[in-house]
């Protein structure tokens, strides 16, 4: 190929190198993956989107000039990748003022920069203390800005829903007490410091603590504990109720779903998911001797003691026990097999209340195994009955096997290995994973077998209620009876997700389902074109070996059978 030819190479080349630079200097979390020191976290201000939003729209531009281009299979991605990257940017720069920053699962990352960024970094030289007390005091600047910005957002009208606020109160005062607790350093973080040296950092820390990030919780608190945002929170929920919150959300469908399927259109397709699966459902009730209404079955659920664990320990031992079934598996459906471990670890106390379930953690050089970071709380009210299908889609061979496969895939450039920004795509393929137990014999107990299909109506039932709820067609009551109707959650984990989708996350929870039933049609597609000739081990690889991509990307590499990122 000549240079001119390859030009176009070159320039997607230098463009993703570009995006990632960018990325590499505001994420910490990328910073410590790569083993770099963190010297800033990222806010919540204004400037900060607008710069993040600025570049996304000169790479989008770019982006859309090469895609005209004779280029590669692996450049194509590429471009189309960095597109995608850039539109969802600039999409939720849009959004700035209607999307919440005081929420739940909005305040995670500061328990996640504690724990990946401070209690992680090493003392070895007096520059080490300066450079932790530097953290410490951006810490308290990011609380802050999450405080400009909560008060900002309520001079324009955009308040946390009142049903929504003992939740986050919750989890600020959670979060003010253990992150005040997990930025102090213990003695044997500190041994290769002199004793001058260790007192500096013990009474720094303290220092700063008590006059700059405590301070900056209060101060976030105090906005929404102030009276008049108190009296103007919204009492009902869903993003249709504010000014220009329609428009927002369909935005929010866009990117969380990965096409432009509209979300009257999705509410429908959840409706007849439900009735789809709710029939399965009632022949697995049948399958364990039970035909009785559906609601009789699930009060059984209720009591039934194999269904719920004591401890922490025993909820991690039931996860553990199906991982160990799976492994010998394996090799008959993937060609390439994730290099790094997988294990599980216990969320930190402080979230739990406010977050359902868990999250994945991908392996770091600290850290180099990758972990479901499961919810040990309130096991009395927390069923297992879909813990098999939950470890499956969080772990093997669901997140890890994208996202620790992605990250060990030196074919493709290194922004495309690091980040992994598309959810539908996250997500859809956890949850296809999931259900590869059907044919891989992962769900013969008919407990498990009820516990999968429960989990995907569950998925199926988002459709319905994240939708009605932020368009405004049901209220916060119907919704709970829907997803009553078609979940085996107990009520305390039905109110704290509908909450997530209508007034913290508006259109993620739609990623599961929507993407799930991508890669269900992208399957059937390959099946129907190679007929006998179909081979799954060399779908699963044409799909994994280029990592997460926006779908239209997507559809088009497992069209011309890509492998290994070409």
């Amino acid at each position: 190929m000549s240079a001119r030819t390859n030009e176009p190479g070159r320039a997607t080349s230098h463009l993703a190198d570009r995006y990632w630079e960018f990325l590499l200097e505001r994420d910490p979390l990328l910073r410590v993956r790569q083993g770099l020191p963190v010297e800033t976290l990222p806010g919540a201000s204004p400037a900060e989107a607008e710069e993040r939003a600025r570049f996304a729209e000169e790479v989008l531009a770019r982006a859309r000039t090469l895609d005209g281009a004779e280029l590669s299979g692996t450049d194509a991605d590429t471009v189309g990748f960095l597109a995608g990257l850039a539109e969802q940017e600039v999409r939720a720069h849009r959004c700035y003022w209607l999307t919440p920053a005081a929420t739940p699962y909005r305040l995670f990352p500061l328990s996640q920069y504690v724990d990946a960024v401070l209690r992680s970094h090493r003392f070895g030289e007096p520059a080490d203390t300066e450079r932790y007390l530097v953290l410490v005091r951006e810490l308290a600047r990011v609380v802050g800005s999450i405080g400009d910005k909560t008060a900002g957002q309520a001079a324009r009208g955009f308040r946390v829903p009142a049903p929504a606020l003992p939740g986050v109160r919750a989890t600020l005062a959670g979060l003010r007490a253990s992150v005040a607790e997990r930025v102090e350093v213990d003695e044997a973080r500190l041994g290769e410091l002199g004793p001058a040296e260790r007192g500096r950092v013990r009474s720094g820390v303290r220092r700063l603590v008590e006059a700059e990030l405590l301070p900056a919780f209060d101060g976030l608190r105090a906005v929404l504990d102030d009276p008049d945002y108190q009296r103007e929170a919204p009492q009902a929920v869903g993003w249709a109720r504010y000014e220009g919150g329609e428009e927002a959300y369909r935005e929010f469908v866009r990117i969380h779903s990965g096409g432009d399927t509209p979300p009257e259109r999705l509410h429908e397709l959840g409706r007849e998911q439900c009735r789809e699966l709710a029939e399965r459902m009632r022949e697995a009730r049948a399958a364990l001797g039970f035909h009785g209404p559906e609601g009789e079955f699930h009060e059984r659920l209720r009591t039934e003691p194999r269904l719920y664990a004591r401890t922490p320990e025993e909820v991690e031992a039931r996860y553990r026990g199906y991982l160990d079934r799976l492994a010998p598996l394996l090799p008959r459906w993937f060609a390439v097999l994730p290099a790094a471990p997988y294990g599980l670890a216990r969320l930190d106390p402080a979230l739990e209340a406010g977050m359902t379930f868990g999250y994945y953690e991908l392996p770091t050089p600290a850290a180099p195994i990758g972990r479901y970071r499961y919810n040990g709380s309130g096991l009395e009210g927390r069923s297992l009955i879909g813990a098999a299908s939950l470890i499956h889609h969080e772990l093997a061979p669901g997140h890890h096997f994208h996202l620790a496969r992605q990250a060990e895939n030196r074919v493709l450039p290194q922004l495309r290995r690091e980040v992994a920004e598309f959810g539908a795509f996250n997500e859809g393929w956890a949850e296809y994973a999931a259900g590869l137990g059907w044919e891989m014999g992962l769900y013969d107990d008919p407990w498990d077998a009820y516990g999968r299909l429960a989990q995907e109506r569950f998925t199926a039932q988002r459709l319905v209620v994240d939708t009605g709820l932020n368009l405004g067609t049901m209220s916060l009551e119907q919704a709970r009876d829907f997803m009553r109707a078609n979940s085996t959650e107990a009520d305390g984990q039905i109110a704290s997700d509908l909450l997530r989708y209508s007034t913290d996350l508006p259109g993620q929870a739609l990623s599961y389902r929507a993407g799930y039933l991508e890669f269900v049609r992208l399957r059937a597609r390959a099946e129907a074109e190679k007929g006998a000739g179909f081979e799954v081990r060399t779908f699963h690889e044409a799909v994994l070996g280029g990592g997460g991509l926006p779908f239209p990307v997507l559809r088009r590499r497992v069209e011309r059978g890509a492998q290994d990122g070409t």
